[in-house]
């Protein structure tokens, strides 16, 4: 089976680079943001966060992928290098996965849910473009492999809690997988939970110890993840729909998120000013905010067309690189689709399909009552899915991380006369 894993493992990886190669970059407006701030820690000869990307910009961004951009363009002043080493990421991510499916159920799953992953369209798109997906989630999933395989062994519990916080620096998610760890050991495992815990925790605080304080003594502040939270929860304070809003006004005036003269302001002290003003309108507004909890959370997974765009024939414009399908009149209006809507339909109906196997795969693990088993993937999908909409809008990609337990739930299915251990 580790042949096959191997042989998978490569032929994905030549895939993703014909993908690439055939399609090219896709510019995408994060994608745009990162290069621009990636260009300018250049220039000042910094690392990111820099103090001139934190006085009169709004929040700290995703630090981790600005800073590999930066490495990348600073030795071959291309982009290309970095989507080459995405390929890498995402193929290296789908033998994690297996090695992840195999360690909680057994080794058929762990295939099906391989090649599930392969042959899922909207992952081959995401090498194409700049993004902070792909390496947070190979990070936080080779951290989970190494802490699942090694629990015992506090050496490389502390090297999972390291990686864990390195996945965290490029995008502020791993820390839905680290607690769903320490839920398992605490429900589950019941044993040695301390020595566990303490040292997963003692590797992840290390690294966030040793990144704010570099931070610290070039900038004056203890910085060591993006912290974009208070800027989005402001949003909440006025925005009735559960929809994010893209190419609208960001700091409409007499709202929470508007603040007069804020080009003299640093990052943090925005930050600070939408954190009071979000938490003096959730002190009376907590109902109000919780009913949009469940149509933030439906809007999430509505689809999973985010990265067809790569078939997107003129992606000149990042502005641009984004795909409308007519959903209420889709029957009719069919014969009107282009290309890339009618591949980004077939996407969605393959991602519909694989939620209803995941589903499946659930049920399937409940009433076998392979509890243990089915609490990892589902306290990471379940509570990772409700902190996200709870904390912020729900984007469709926000789901990217839930992916991988999605596909192995959806092999249980999917795997004919599945033997759980």
């Amino acid at each position: 089976m580790q042949s096959s894993y191997r042989k998978l493992t490569i032929l994905f990886f030549l895939f993703l680079v014909a993908i690439l190669a055939i399609f090219g970059y896709t510019p995408t407006n994060d994608g745009a943001g990162y290069i621009e701030y990636a260009e300018t820690c250049i220039e000042t000869g910094e690392p990111y966060p820099c103090t001139n990307l934190i006085k009169g910009y709004p929040f700290i961004w995703n630090i981790g992928v600005v800073n590999l951009t930066a490495l990348f363009l600073w030795i071959y002043h291309s982009v290309y290098p970095i989507l080459l080493f995405f390929c890498l990421l995402k193929a290296l991510t789908g033998l994690l996965i297996a090695k992840i499916a195999e360690s909680i159920f057994n080794s058929k799953v762990a295939l099906t849910a391989f090649i599930l992953y392969i042959l899922y369209p909207n992952n081959w798109g995401e090498v194409t473009m700049l993004n902070s997906e792909t390496p947070m989630i190979f990070l936080a999933l080779f951290a989970f492999y190494i802490i699942l395989r090694n629990s015992e062994n506090t050496r490389w519990l502390f090297l999972g809690g390291m990686l864990m916080a390195l996945a965290n620096w490029f995008r502020p998610i791993a820390l839905i997988f680290l607690g769903s760890i320490i839920l398992y050991y605490i429900f589950l495992e019941r044993k040695n939970i301390i020595r566990k815990t303490t040292g997963i925790l003692s590797g992840y605080i290390l690294i966030i110890f040793l990144f704010g304080i570099e931070s610290y003594s070039r900038t004056g502040y203890f910085i060591y993840q993006a912290e974009s939270l208070w800027f989005n929860m402001a949003e909440a304070t006025y925005e009735t729909s559960v929809k994010p809003h893209y190419n609208t006004e960001m700091y409409p005036a007499g709202t929470a998120r508007y603040i007069d003269n804020m080009k003299n302001k640093t990052a943090i002290e925005c930050d600070k000013i939408w954190k009071k003003r979000s938490l003096d309108w959730l002190e009376n507004n907590k109902l109000n905010y919780l009913s949009k909890v469940p149509g933030r959370l439906v809007y999430m997974y509505f689809n999973d067309i985010d990265n067809m765009t790569f078939l997107i024939k003129d992606k000149s414009k990042a502005e641009n690189n984004y795909i409308t399908l007519p959903y209420r009149n889709i029957v009719s209006q069919m014969n009107k689709l282009n290309g890339t809507q009618i591949a980004a339909l077939i996407c969605m109906l393959l991602y519909y399909i694989i939620l209803l196997f995941a589903i499946s795969g659930t049920i399937t693990l409940l009433r076998k009552k392979h509890l243990k088993d089915a609490f990892l993937p589902l306290i990471i999908i379940i509570g990772g899915s409700l902190a996200i909409v709870l904390a912020i809008h729900g984007e469709t990609r926000f789901k990217a991380p839930f992916m991988p337990f999605i596909f192995m739930l959806a092999a249980i299915a999917l795997s004919e006369k599945t033997k759980l251990s």
